[in-house]
């Protein structure tokens, strides 16, 4: 065998620590490496003569093989090689024993280490869940006890106690869900609900600590979301409620917001993409802190005197929420400036959802390409409010003015995009003042200016009578959302309006004195523009009312008729459907006018305003603790 091989071999065998041995065509070993003695436990030179006793042919390379006189394991893979004529095959054996038992070691670890998280998470879960039943039990038993007469000193202590309670308890229960999660043991349902419901549930549970800290709470939503969605409600509100719960804790002077805004890019059929996003303007997070906020445990401070205390589960909670339902989440925060947490979803829609419908119009489809500026003409106060607030929510500059001539007054100085115009207001009614635009000629306007009635006529022919007076849209209050921008876009498109009369509604066969769903809907979600409409109505209605009484005294059944016609439409803005028809009844047997029949309808007017406006005080009540 040529020394040149021998010495080949060796260098091989130094170079990369392996085992290596040189064969004849009958498996006898013909040379071994130093490293192939110590694999085989006997020394090298002993080795030479003795056959290899694995079968090459049945250990192709790469095969893993044991070494039957020391029971270590190798990895093999053999070359053949032919030198001066004779069939030679050089084996190469490298220990993984070691290798092997490592990899064992550590593979049992991680399954010990699974096995005791598992363990953990149903500890902590069976364990939590043991102490949340008393704890649960110590709360109804402070809230019974409150509702008792007690001292001022005992009523502290109680509150003091309660607090501590439901403290403990909000931690007990992130700690359940994240130990279900953690488990496997949580799962999303997908059934219909009520997405505007959701949203007000999961922020009126901060509203009490809101109103203590003087900031402002609200939500909006933005675009053209559907109210009725398919998905887990359940867990989309337990996001939201530790999203807000967060910002308002963290939060000290300023504003809390949740803005629902649909994303585009998550749209498809039957499904559509949201983005939640909750903004305020607290502490802030220290840049070095937010890669880790969204982790479990975690907070930004961790000092022992920190102020705000906590699990730091609230955002891991909502990290595991989102991806299980394949979404994104994020923040933007700058430390004493505020924050941003974003998270984007997708829910189903429900069958047959107008948004599925080959008639459906969004509102990013209807509404104008560009912010205008918008004169509303408008006397009545609550009507303002309404639809000055509605415009602004979607980007519009808006200037009120209170009467007809007023809004003349307006338009000289100023320039508008376009005018939403009363019908019937005093001084001047809407007809009269879009006459005088039409017809002018001095220049002080511009005859062209688009103008949408806005008028609670909804009488037949009604809509060619505005028309004929040189107005472009109709509508007829109350107003919805979609329907106004809808007519905006119509009229800034200068396209022609739609032929169908309005009608007026069929009454309900069972009314609400508030329909506090269609509030909801009309006001986009947004129970702080709700409590100011409230506000409003309850200050300025009941002396409406005396003045009506007075009108009726009097005899002068032309202000009775129109203030009638003013509360008509205030009504139907708030969804008030028996204040509303009391008031029309009013109102026609005022221009009849039939004095009998007028003070009746009078005390049906004062008998449905007192409930209306008791269920607003109840309402505003509720919102504010």
């Amino acid at each position: 065998m040529p020394e040149q091989l021998i010495r080949e071999t060796d260098a091989l065998g130094r170079l990369t620590g392996d085992a290596l041995l040189l064969l004849n065509e009958n498996g006898i070993i013909l040379h071994a490496t130093d490293a192939a003695g110590v694999l085989f436990g006997t020394p090298r030179n002993q080795l030479t003569g003795l056959p290899f006793g694995i079968p090459l042919g049945a250990s192709p390379s790469g095969t893993e093989v044991t070494i039957a006189t020391t029971s270590r394991t190798a990895l093999m893979r053999q070359e053949s090689l032919g030198e001066a004529g004779l069939p030679l095959t050089r084996i190469w054996l490298r220990d993984v024993t070691e290798f092997k038992k490592a990899k064992t070691e550590l593979t049992a670890a991680h399954e010990a280490a699974l096995a005791g998280e598992r363990a953990k998470s149903n500890f902590l879960a069976n364990i939590t869940h043991e102490i949340r039943t008393p704890m649960i039990g110590i709360l109804g038993m402070a809230e019974l006890t409150l509702a008792t007469e007690l001292t001022s000193k005992q009523r502290e202590y109680l509150e003091m106690a309660r607090h501590s309670a439901q403290s403990l308890l909000t931690v007990l229960n992130d700690i359940v869900d994240y130990a279900r999660i953690e488990v496997g043991a949580l799962e999303l349902a997908k059934t219909p609900f009520d997405l505007f419901a959701t949203v007000e549930e999961a922020v009126s549970v901060f509203r009490p600590l809101a109103v203590k800290k003087n900031l402002s709470l609200e939500y909006r939503f933005l675009g053209d979301v559907p109210q009725n969605l398919v998905g887990d409600a359940s867990r989309l509100r337990q996001i939201l409620i530790n999203l807000v719960g967060n910002a308002v804790k963290f939060t000290d002077s300023g504003s809390v917001v949740l803005a629902i805004c649909p994303e585009p890019e998550k749209q498809s059929p039957g499904k559509v993409g949201l983005c939640f996003s909750v903004r305020d303007t607290g502490i802030g997070i220290p840049r070095d802190k937010i890669p880790a906020i969204f982790d479990s445990f975690t907070q930004a401070d961790v000092s022992p005197a920190r102020r705000y205390q906590g699990a730091g589960l609230g955002l891991a909670i909502v990290r595991h929420l989102v991806e299980m339902q394949g979404g994104e989440y994020g923040v933007e925060s700058e430390e004493g400036q505020g924050s941003i947490f974003s998270c984007t979803m997708e829910f189903g829609l429900p069958a047959g959802s107008e948004k599925d419908g080959p008639d459906a119009v969004t509102a990013a489809q209807t509404a104008p390409s560009r912010p205008l500026t918008i004169l509303l003409a408008e006397d009545n106060p609550i009507n303002q409010i309404y639809a000055q607030e509605l415009l602004e929510m979607d980007g519009h500059r808006v200037m009120v003015a209170h009467t007809g001539r007023r809004a003349l007054e307006m338009l000289r100085r100023q320039r508008f995009d376009v005018i939403l115009m009363d019908i019937q207001m005093p001084e001047m009614d809407g007809l009269e003042a879009t006459r005088a635009i039409r017809q002018d000629t001095t220049g002080d306007f511009d005859p062209q200016i688009p103008i949408v009635a806005l008028t609670a006529h909804a009488l037949k022919g009604d809509r060619e009578t505005f028309l004929r007076a040189g107005m472009n849209e109709y509508l007829s209050k109350p107003v919805s959302p979609e329907s106004l921008a809808a007519a905006l876009s119509r009229a800034m498109g200068r396209q022609a309006p739609a032929a169908q009369e309005d009608v007026p509604a069929q009454k309900p066969t069972d009314v609400a004195i508030l329909e506090w769903s269609g509030l909801l809907t009309k006001a986009r979600g947004n129970t702080g523009f709700l409590m100011k409409l409230f506000t409003a109505f309850v200050a300025e209605q009941p002396v409406n009312l005396e003045s009506m009484r007075e009108a009726l005294a009097l005899a002068d059944f032309d202000q009775l008729a129109f203030m009638a016609h003013s509360l008509k439409g205030a009504a139907a803005t708030m969804c008030a459907p028996v204040l509303r028809d009391a008031s029309h009844d009013l109102e026609r047997s005022a221009k009849a006018p039939n004095p009998k029949e007028a003070a009746q309808a009078f005390d049906a007017v004062e008998a449905a305003l007192r409930d209306v406006v008791r269920a607003m005080r109840e309402k505003l009540t509720a919102l504010a603790v």
